[in-house]
């Protein structure tokens, strides 16, 4: 009698939990699904803890972004090489020599 009470209830407890995942994944809402998907999720942290820092790593590393100054006007140009990590200032070009100007008149 004892079998079939833990029978029913195995069945009764498999039942719920294939109605609880159809509807979780049916569901209208958007993030019907999240938690579970969490939950779930976190187990690598469990039984791989390297790679789960390594995850996250690869993960923040996609999502960074540049960082440099904002220019100035009288800033020279730089080009940032974000592969080789490597920025390069362009000289200017060298300015044209100026004409002597004559002497203001009255004098």
């Amino acid at each position: 009698m004892e079998a079939l009470a833990f029978v029913v209830a195995g069945a009764l407890v498999l039942g719920l939990l294939a109605w609880a995942g159809h509807r979780m994944l049916t569901g209208e809402r958007p993030a019907s699904g999240g938690g579970a998907s969490d939950a779930l999720g976190n187990f690598i942290d469990v039984f791989d803890p390297a790679r789960a820092r390594a995850d996250r790593d690869l993960q923040s590393k996609e999502h960074q972004g540049e960082v440099a100054p904002s220019p100035d006007d009288e800033d020279l140009p730089v080009s940032i090489d974000p592969v080789r990590m490597t920025a390069r200032v362009r000289r200017s070009a060298p300015r044209a020599p100026r004409a002597p100007q004559p002497p203001p008149a009255g004098r």
